[in-house]
């Protein structure tokens, strides 16, 4: 069977295109179903030889995609049109072609849902190309952030799971909407079954090119594991997994139908058939964990960016002895690859095996940038508090992506909006006669009214901000104007799964989430038992650095008037050098000085507090800021003008919930004790990025340590730790080719220092080193 990789043409997108509308009366888990059994054969990638948990996915033009490929049914307009160019000489080809495109331009799900919003959520959405608009607010199109009931697919194994649907499906009645939803996921599990025969076939074919070779021991390890490969597969066809290697291949093959991008709690649901292997002496340790290093590379290749996420330790866990085996050799493998993926992540609490501690900070200390350590007894009591959940189901908590919380196989809560708040401060304080107004092209509206009037119409702002008498009226003005944004995220998140549910069963998802089978209920139809939706929120400490310097220097010393600073944030502070002096030598957060971090803990409590009321009045379980930077404080920051904290226009924000970078002068202690001012009970998640120095980490090991485990004693929830050399970076930026493996921690994510744009790199470097 050709696949994506080999083919030539739109063949692949033209077929697709033609199920999809034969199946137009079907109900939608059959729709879906059938489309997948056509795509998904087509798309996976080939055994690479280095391979012992084969399988990728290359995504066509045209296809269904939960945010790998794209948003639902999607189509890339732009790359039909290439191709569309490409064969001029085809007229018969282009022409169907050009009907294909003509019917997804309005078929397409981002499309239709765009065509449900309403005047305000389209003048406050304008749309989700970062480069090409420029906005406070902008939805993200995906269905991100799903963590499967792995577990459960590791103790029914395939048949077992088929046998489940089956027998659903014998007792619904026909032609309703159960039957619907039992049938697709068995035709979903027909097409996992009919990839695991693929796989087997390829590497039986391999195994047989392979041993066709000159006998070496690269060749013969690389026989041997084509074999394994075929074995495990045919193995799982047919009965439910024994062994770690049959459990990773399972997992591994689940994990691509279904798209998801993070992979929950390994140690939990791997972590018997890794000890079990090994007591029994199936396995040495050394070949188990030659298994997990593998299951690694895999990861890696798949390399996800802002997901990967995998987590060992914490509360709750199943065999606890055997999970934290394979918990270390988790810290082993993330050791050894040093790989921006996965995403090794570490649950600790008191009572934990101390050695995988110790083991984490040695992997840190290499400069691992993983595992990212979370207290348990911190995330928990916040995940009770912020979900409103017991604790018997807040101590399932997964983070996933750059860090959001969700209740394991039982919740959902996708990311699916941005609000940059430096933005929104920006967009608020423009006043016409002393600033040009910004973004003129972006912001005009129909019949010659701007979009911003329109929008400031919408959130009930009448006043300029030279208007405002105290600061105090100026702040609730403000607080109002990013209120208004903030429930335009919420009703956008609502109508996301509304419309999801409505056009596909997605049963991959739903078969391995609670409550979906037991319902008969697709999971964004009515089958999930916690339905919730994240708002990602950036330059939260520029706006609050902002604020505090328009309190003190406008209203409280009065050493700046309005009009000033407004033709100062206009001109980007060119001609006013001693007025961005005075901006800069405000209190800054990250100082541990009441001033900036009460005014930090404020603006973090009020978004935080306003997001979390919008969840009753959408119909959500739960709606939730996350503090999580990935890049998008370098991205966001180059479309941000200049701000009253002295920060220059189109540069880099501070990153989530960090001071801005060269902003903190009282060292890593302070900032700690700055960071824990922000609340961690009212929101889904936040990032602290530290990094230290090899020499303060390595040669003072418990003097950073003790640093640590003091942040955390007193409230502290989460960190991301790096540690790396400042003249490593520099010299990485002079001689790439010498620092293909030196890693660093961008935000919510890691990545190869090269490999970042300059923009990203800068940011990092111009970040405290301790």
């Amino acid at each position: 069977m050709a696949t994506i990789a080999d083919r030539c043409d739109f063949t692949l997108e033209l077929e697709f295109t033609r199920i999809y509308r034969e199946n137009a009366a079907a109900h939608r888990a059959v729709r879906e179903a059938k489309c997948l059994a056509w795509q998904l054969p087509r798309i996976i990638l080939d055994i690479d030889e280095d391979d012992l948990v084969p399988g990728g996915c290359h995504y066509g033009a045209v296809g269904f995609s939960s945010q790998i490929g794209g948003f639902l049914y999607y189509a890339h307009d732009n790359k039909i049109r290439e191709e569309i160019d490409r064969n001029r000489d085809r007229p018969e080809y282009c022409r169907q072609l050009e009907q294909m495109r003509s019917f997804w331009q309005e078929e397409d799900c981002k499309h239709r849902l765009r065509q449900r919003y309403s005047l305000r959520q389209l003048l406050a959405m304008p749309t989700d190309d970062w480069e090409g608009e420029k906005a406070i607010t902008y939805p993200l199109y995906r269905i991100a952030g799903g963590i499967l009931d792995f577990q459960k697919l590791l103790s029914l194994g395939l048949p077992g799971l088929k046998a489940t649907a089956e027998k659903k499906y014998s007792k619904a009645r026909p032609g309703s909407e159960e039957a619907g939803v039992y049938e697709g996921m068995l035709l979903c599990l027909e097409t996992l079954r009919g990839i695991m025969g693929i796989y087997e076939k390829r590497a039986a074919q391999k195994a047989d090119l392979i041993g066709q070779r000159e006998d070496t021991p690269e060749n013969r390890s690389a026989f041997l594991r084509m074999k394994a490969i075929q074995e495990a597969m045919a193995s799982i066809q047919s009965k439910r997994p024994e062994h770690l290697l049959e459990a990773a291949e399972l997992f591994w093959m689940y994990v691509l139908v279904s798209e998801v991008r993070n992979y929950g709690r390994i140690d939990s649901y791997l972590g018997r058939f890794y000890a079990d292997d090994i007591d029994s002496g199936y396995l040495m340790q050394e070949e188990a964990d030659a298994i997990i290093q593998k299951l690694w590379e895999r990861m890696g290749k798949r390399r996800t960016i802002t997901d990967g996420r995998i987590f060992i330790g914490g509360r709750g866990r199943e065999q606890e002895e055997k999970a934290d085996r394979l918990a270390k050799a988790c810290i082993r493998a993330t050791r050894k690859l040093k790989n921006p993926d996965p995403q090794l992540s570490l649950r600790f609490y008191k009572g934990m095996d101390p050695e995988i501690l110790q083991m984490a900070y040695d992997a840190i200390g290499e400069g691992c940038t993983y595992p990212v350590l979370y207290r348990d007894e911190t995330v928990v009591r916040d995940v009770c508090r912020a979900f409103e959940l017991p604790e018997e189901t807040a101590v399932h908590y997964v983070p996933y992506g750059c860090g959001e919380y969700v209740i394991d196989h039982a919740g959902f809560g996708t990311p699916s909006g941005v609000i940059n708040l430096m933005k929104g401060l920006e967009l608020f304080l423009y006043t016409p006669g002393v600033q040009k107004e910004p973004d003129a092209e972006y912001l005009q509206g129909e019949e010659g009214e701007k979009r911003l009037t329109l929008l400031r119409r919408e959130a009930g702002i009448t006043r300029w901000a030279e208007e405002y008498e105290t600061f105090e009226q100026f702040y609730e003005a403000y607080k109002k104007w990013i209120s208004f944004h903030i429930e335009v995220m919420a009703e956008q998140e609502r109508m996301e799964y509304d419309f999801a549910g409505e056009v596909c069963g997605l049963s991959y998802l739903s078969m391995l989430y609670d409550d979906c089978m037991e319902r008969g209920k697709g999971i964004f139809s009515g089958g999930i038992r916690y339905l919730g939706g994240t708002l990602e929120s950036y330059g939260n400490v520029n706006t609050a650095d902002s604020l505090t310097a328009i309190r003190k220097l406008v209203y409280e010393q009065k050493l700046v008037g309005w009009r000033e600073l407004l033709t100062a944030l206009e001109a980007d502070f060119k001609g006013y050098d001693l007025l961005q002096k005075r901006l800069k030598r405000c209190p800054k957060f990250g100082n541990d000085q009441e001033e900036a971090d009460g005014m930090l803990k404020s603006l973090h409590r009020f978004v935080c507090l306003t997001a979390k009321a919008q969840a009753k009045r959408v119909g959500l379980d739960s709606y939730l800021i996350v503090v999580i930077n990935n890049s998008a404080n370098t991205s966001l920051g180059l479309l941000t003008g200049a701000g009253a904290d002295g920060r220059h226009a189109f540069v880099s924000m501070a990153n989530a919930n960090s001071p801005q970078a060269g902003a903190d002068e009282n060292g890593i202690t302070a900032v700690l004790n700055s960071m824990l001012q922000a609340d961690t009970d009212i929101h889904a998640g936040a990032v602290q990025n530290i990094k230290f120095s090899k020499e303060t980490f390595n040669e003072s090991r418990a003097a950073a340590v003790k640093v640590m485990e003091s942040y955390f004693e007193r409230g502290g929830a989460q960190l991301m730790v790096t540690v790396v050399g400042r003249e490593d970076l520099e010299n990485a930026r002079k001689r790439p080719q010498d620092y293909t493996g030196l890693l660093v921690r961008v935000g919510g994510f890691s990545a190869r220092f090269v490999e970042l744009s300059e923009e990203v790199q800068e940011d990092i470097l111009s970040r405290s080193c301790y």
